[in-house]
Formats: C-alpha cells, structure tokens, sequence
C-alpha cells in the first residue's frame, strides 16, 4: 500500500492515517487522514507486528538486510511484554505503522496510545482532527532495553 494513501482496518472505510515529514523536524510520522474519534482503533499490531524468538534472530535478520534498510529496521524496533509476567520480547513492523511519532515529553501529551504495555493495539487518547499528527509515547515500549537485550544478552 502506498505510504500516502494509509491503510484501512477490517472491511472498509477511509484509511486512519498517511505518512509524511513530522512537525518536529525528525524524519517521518503519521498524520490522521480523516476525523478520528477518541478510543477508536488506530492500528491493530497483533497479526502484523513480527516477533523474533530472540535476540540471535534478530540480530541474523539485521544483518541479512543491505545496510541503509538495516538501519531503518533497527530504528523500527522495540521490546515488549506478551504478558506482565513475561520477559520482554523484540519486535518490529515492516509497515506504515512504524511511523508513529514518539516526540511526546509526556504520556499526557500523546492522542494515540495502547490500552496497556502489552497491548499492540493503538487508540486514540481523545479526538483527533483530520491532518493532525499522531503522537504516542515510546516509552510504553523501552526501546533502549531493546539495545540491552539485542547486544548484551547471550542467544
């Protein structure tokens, strides 16, 4: 799907968000297509989200990939939790979703947020008006004990 045109979720409708340069000058983000209502779903990460069994894996994937989309990949990827009580597990997304922007200070200030941290499931946080910005916190996900656990842990 081109990056422009969005992606719809279920059996139509109007597309819930295209790409295009942030508003705060750091690369790429997601801007809402439409109107979107608050605790609609934005993006539903559960069948299209990859999870590697580990870090090995990962890192094998990384470095099969030509090196400018290795780089893109590594910054498209985050740790997270299945389950409170379960080790945190790397993942990354090879679609539109990756875009959006985590340049929130606080939790506060995101529209666009999963129910819970093991949740790969976006909502809106409040309503959002067409051509808005998407901005969800990338803290719910710790992206740097991502680069802990690729790096440092033994597969």
């Amino acid at each position: 799907v081109p990056p422009t045109m969005g992606y719809t979720f279920g059996n139509g409708g109007p597309p819930p968000y295209y790409a295009k340069q942030s508003n705060h000058g750091k690369g790429r983000s997601l801007f809402a297509s439409r109107d979107i209502k608050k605790g609609e779903l934005t993006h539903d990460g559960t069948n299209t989200n990859i999870m590697f069994p580990d870090a090995m894996s990962w890192r094998r994937f990384i470095f099969s990939l030509p090196r400018n989309r290795a780089c893109d990949m590594v910054d498209w990827s985050w740790t997270q939790k299945l389950e409170e009580s379960d080790d945190r597990r790397i993942f990354s997304a090879i679609n539109i979703s990756v875009f959006h922007s985590g340049h929130v200070k606080v939790k506060e200030d995101a529209n666009v947020d999963p129910t819970s941290p093991t949740s790969s499931k976006l909502y809106a946080t409040r309503d959002i008006k067409k051509d808005e910005e998407l901005l969800t916190p990338y803290f719910v996900h710790d992206t740097m004990d991502m680069y802990r656990s690729t790096m440092l842990m033994k597969s």
